[in-house]
This record gives C-alpha cells, structure tokens and sequence, in this order.
C-alpha cells in the first residue's frame, strides 16, 4: 500500500489510534498522524509518541495561568493551540484527544532543567475531558514517591496526603 494512502496519513483514511498507526508501519516514526477513535464523529490530528504508543492530549507550561486549576479551559471541548503538536513543552496545547480518546493509562511528562521525566498512571476514562471536567474528585495511588521522581530534589508538603483526579 503506498505510504501516502496508510491509515493515519490523511483525513480521509483516520486511523483509529496512534496504537493503530504503529501496526500499520514497519518502523512507526513519531509524528503528527490523522485519527479517529470510535467516540469521535471525525477525523483529527494529533501527535503520536510511537516509542510507548502514546498520543499527546495536551501540553501545560506551569509557569502559564493558562491551565491554572480554576481556569474554564478545563471543562470546554474546545482546543488551544491545535497548530502546536510537536513536543516543545513551551508551547502549550490542548487538542480534541481531550475529549475524544479513551484511554487506561496516563502518561504525565514534566520538562525541568532541560530533563524530560514521566510517570504513568493507570486510570482508564472514556476521555481526560469526562475525567475532569466534572470537578468530582477521583482517587489515584501513585504515591509520593513517585510524583517527587517528576522534579529531582522536590518535596511535598507534610499533611498533602491526597492524590488524584479533581
């Protein structure tokens, strides 16, 4: 099949998940690729980390009030930024993968000092939108640990026991 036809190369031939695009390819390159999971009435474009599958929903600078905790973006399904689907944490986005892409983990990424640093949380949602959006408080259990592995050096504060989604 000529590359130019794959599925996730076009709109007219979304493929159902960056996953999917993987299978598809013999060396599956990162990239921004056209998708269209079965909750979504069409096609849209968003970038896909082939190295573990993952598919970028949005990218939040911490030094921006942009995504402050009370802010309204989080509870539209409305995008921001869409043009900025590469991996350049200063470039802050939020893409229909919000609202459209279920998923039963998440990857949460911070950039400090130039080092990238992830942890996973397994949580499965029919979309990051529905698990937020709502304001109800949902429980993790990552631990402490974990989230201080994000930033070398960092603590939390003493009686901060309570993790999760809200």
């Amino acid at each position: 099949m000529p590359e130019r036809t794959l599925a996730g190369n076009t709109a007219k031939f979304p493929a159902a998940s960056c996953h999917h695009v993987a299978l598809l390819r013999s060396q599956p390159r990162n990239g921004v690729y056209w998708i269209q999971p079965s909750m979504s009435n069409e096609p849209f474009q968003t970038y896909c980390d082939m190295d573990g599958r993952w598919t970028l929903v949005m990218k939040i600078d911490g030094y921006k009030s942009t995504f402050a905790y009370d802010q309204a973006i989080w509870g539209t399904k409305a995008t921001y930024n869409k043009d900025h689907m590469d991996m350049d944490a200063s470039k802050e986005t939020k893409l229909q993968s919000y609202w459209n892409l279920p998923f039963s983990e998440l990857r949460l990424s911070m950039v400090v000092s130039g080092v990238t640093k992830h942890v996973v949380v397994r949580y499965t949602s029919s979309s990051l939108y529905d698990l937020i959006a709502d304001n109800t408080y949902r429980p993790t259990t990552l631990g402490r640990s974990a989230w201080k592995s994000l930033i070398g050096g960092s603590s939390l504060q003493r009686n901060c026991n309570k993790e999760g989604f809200n």
